[in-house]
């Protein structure tokens, strides 16, 4: 788990990933790996004393918490160094697990190098999006294979955040290459591997691994600065992926990529439109075209299928995060400072 100033949700990140080992993980070893990237609004308090009371559940927990702010490149990459087993799952602070089973989904690393799950968005007190466009790039992954999706994942590849993948994919020439970024840090790992000289067996499954959490200060809001500096990191990852290609046409269409990032910039809701014109979005388009109506059924599966349980779920999670700032209140709940 990546953190940073989120104290007033960090909890609720922690109690899903207690969810998951009480609920579906008997039998197996954990490490716990939290990685804080010098917060200063308690958040490395709130997870050490949560790690504490809960350290039964672990055969290992990492605290990495960075004394001087590093960015979210340096924090991920800190934390997948400390990754000892090869099957792990990454969650971000603000973000929750799913109420689903997910050793099912880390399971098929026995047949696959990555895996795809879907997402579900949410606002507020978790109040889950229920449009089911929001979901078109979600639902595409089911398509995106072979040469589209090498292709796709040159061009930034920006829906699969919440792939679940080897350890052994992870080689320095991997980490080396996220460090050259401040924020694409699941683009550049995923563009990286994807794009190497190995083959990569993938797929993905129609059911959420992960709430996703959009805020006004998130990446995921049009408005936020975050997500206007991610927008340049984008051009900057197509533009570095652009230096050493060596098909004409890939450059050609890196250079279209690139240019596109600033249009998603923009403050302008009719000009961030224009970013539709990139060819990654053209490949999509082709995609949905071609699938329309199966892409559709899809879309409303993984909607109406799972949102009510995912609110539930968050209900149940936030009522978990409540107990437990009543018991470190009440001097019940000792971090270990050791």
């Amino acid at each position: 788990m990546t953190c940073y100033q989120q104290s007033e949700v960090v909890l609720l990140a922690l109690e899903s990933v207690k969810y998951q080992i009480l609920h579906y993980g008997q039998g197996q070893k954990f490490q716990l790996i939290a990685a804080d990237d010098a917060s200063t609004d308690g958040s490395q308090e709130l997870i050490r004393a949560w790690a504490a009371e809960n350290q039964a559940l672990f055969a290992r927990i990492t605290l990495l918490f960075r004394e001087e702010n590093g960015g979210i490149c340096r924090n991920y990459v800190d934390a997948l160094r400390a990754v000892e087993g090869e099957r792990f799952v990454k969650v971000d602070g603000d973000d929750l697990l799913a109420p689903y089973n997910l050793f099912a989904l880390t399971d098929l690393l026995s047949e696959y190098d990555m895996v795809c799950p879907a997402f579900l968005k949410f606002s507020g007190p978790g109040n889950l999006i229920k449009s089911y466009h929001t979901y078109l790039e979600v639902v595409l992954q089911e398509f995106i294979q072979g040469n589209t999706l090498r292709r796709a994942a040159k061009l930034g590849c920006p829906v699969m955040n919440v792939a679940i993948y080897r350890k052994s994919l992870l080689v320095e020439e991997v980490y080396d290459f996220i460090l050259q970024f401040r924020t694409v840090n699941d683009r550049a790992c995923f563009q990286k591997i994807l794009t190497g000289d190995r083959p990569v067996k993938k797929c993905y499954v129609n059911r959420p691994a992960i709430l996703y959490r959009i805020s006004d200060g998130s990446i995921s809001h049009f408005n936020s600065p975050a997500r206007k500096l991610h927008s340049r990191e984008i051009g900057r990852l197509c533009q570095v992926q652009r230096e050493v290609e060596r098909s004409p046409l890939d450059r050609f269409l890196l250079l279209l990529q690139e240019k596109s990032a600033a249009f998603r910039a923009s403050p302008v809701r009719f000009v961030r439109l224009f970013r539709f014109f990139s060819p990654y979005f053209a490949i999509m388009l082709g995609l949905y075209g071609a699938r329309f109506f199966f892409i559709r059924s899809m879309e409303q599966e993984l909607v109406d299928r799972h949102w009510k349980d995912c609110e539930i779920h968050y209900q149940h999670m936030e009522r978990e995060v409540a107990d437990f700032l009543r018991r470190k209140k009440a001097g019940t709940v000792f971090p270990n400072r050791g």
